[in-house]
């Protein structure tokens, strides 16, 4: 059987590119509502819970996310059997999810916390003399102006992300990587250049897609002036 040309190559990772974008998709909004999470409990110097959110900030940011994936698949189903908990038949698709959310979200803990701290103390003040609920204060006056700082932090982490959703293949997964693998072996590795330069076309891709939709936000956010608060342009 004939190796696979270039074209027949993009067309097989192709067809598997949807179980990479689902796990992208899927941990990125995941590991972001757990970064507001556990900013929101770092903030609010919530005992016992805030020195969690550190422990978990500190690990995804210091182990190797490989580590944090093989922990996740083969470490965690035996340590939840321990308190009764059967998580025996997880799917290599959902340990990665799992692995990703808790990485990113840990990640997005530190970047959401600076950009939160970087809000003047004057801005909350002035919600408070306004009679602001904690709610409406927060939506009105702090987010808007948490956004634009955030923004680049939280786009960086994205394509991390992007990055590292190539090694979820150690875990068994058939997404992408896990595709250019067996194609090559298929071939005894002649054409193994041409297949990694194929993935390496649509992680360049989805990369530049996601940078061009974080400076789409980025330009929309300018209207805001955050060293005098929530301003919109002109006023």
């Amino acid at each position: 059987m004939d190796a696979p040309n270039t074209l027949e190559i993009m067309t097989l990772l192709l067809k598997v590119a949807h179980i990479t974008f689902i796990i992208l998709v899927v941990s990125a909004v995941l590991g972001l509502l757990l970064g507001a999470l556990l900013t929101m409990i770092n903030v609010k110097n919530i005992p016992v819970l805030k020195q969690f959110t550190v422990v978990i900030s500190s690990f995804t940011r210091s182990v190797p996310i490989i580590i944090q994936l093989f922990i996740v698949y083969y470490a965690l189903p035996p340590l939840m059997a321990n308190f009764g908990i059967n998580v025996s038949n997880m799917s290599a698709t959902v340990a990665a999810i799992l692995a990703l959310t808790l990485y990113h979200g840990g990640y997005l803990t530190e970047v959401l916390r600076a950009a939160y701290k970087a809000v003047d103390k004057g801005q909350h003040e002035a919600a408070d003399s306004l009679g602001y609920t904690p709610m409406t204060k927060f939506f009105r006056v702090i987010l808007p102006q948490v956004v634009p700082v955030a923004l680049p932090g939280w786009g960086n982490a994205l394509i991390h992300l992007i990055h590292d959703t190539s090694l979820v293949f150690a875990l068994g997964v058939a997404d992408i990587m896990g595709r250019a693998e067996l194609i090559a072996a298929a071939s005894f590795g002649v054409n193994q250049v041409q297949v990694f330069i194929a993935v390496a076309v649509i992680y360049i891709i989805v990369t530049f897609l996601s940078d061009g939709m974080v400076r789409l936000f980025e330009k929309k956010t300018r209207k805001y002036k955050l060293d005098s608060g929530l301003k919109a342009r002109g006023i």
